[in-house]
């Protein structure tokens, strides 16, 4: 809709914008992006830390907004396969990434939504609260994965310390 809009080359002109700004914000968050030839319109990153990887979707979706080019943003961890191209590009094959892409898809613009795998390592970390969007049939994988949405921003710590004593 956006290319109709738009017309191809504003549209194509924005969306190079858009794609230089997430490849910074995904380095600046520790993230290194892959380049792999099949990647169409998307941005394929990967990460050690669910919780620099939701920091760098949050602020991969508010850069998509603020340019107007609203983005599906679907997180998921687990081990790849690491592969050079034939034109020397990185790659990364696996479940794993067929599961983030499969739950990208199924994000509403400008949402982050995460699997119960990346939920579980960040829950105390993010600062962030998640939303249970409830067990999702995903194409291609043999059984449902539990799918939760990131929610507002920062959780505000109490500055109190909490505990007993004796």
């Amino acid at each position: 809709a956006l290319t109709e809009r738009m017309g191809d080359a504003a549209f194509r002109e924005k969306a190079r914008d858009v794609a230089a700004a997430l490849r910074s914000i995904i380095a600046d968050n520790g993230g290194r992006t892959i380049e792999g030839p099949t990647l169409g319109d998307g941005v394929l990153a990967v990460f050690t830390s669910a919780r620099q990887a939701i920091e760098a979707a949050l602020a991969c979706g508010e850069a998509g907004r603020h340019a107007g080019l609203p983005l599906h943003l679907g997180l998921h961890a687990g081990d790849v396969i690491r592969e050079s191209d034939p034109d020397g590009r990185s790659n990364v094959y696996g479940g794993a990434v067929n599961i983030a892409a499969r739950i990208s898809g199924l994000s509403a613009p400008g949402e982050v939504l995460v699997s119960e795998t990346v939920r579980s390592l960040a829950r105390t970390s993010a600062g962030v609260a998640f939303e249970d969007r409830g067990e999702q049939p995903l194409k291609g994988v043999g059984e449902p994965v539990r799918v939760w949405a990131v929610v507002g921003g920062p959780r505000t710590e109490n500055p109190e310390p909490t505990g007993s004593g004796a």
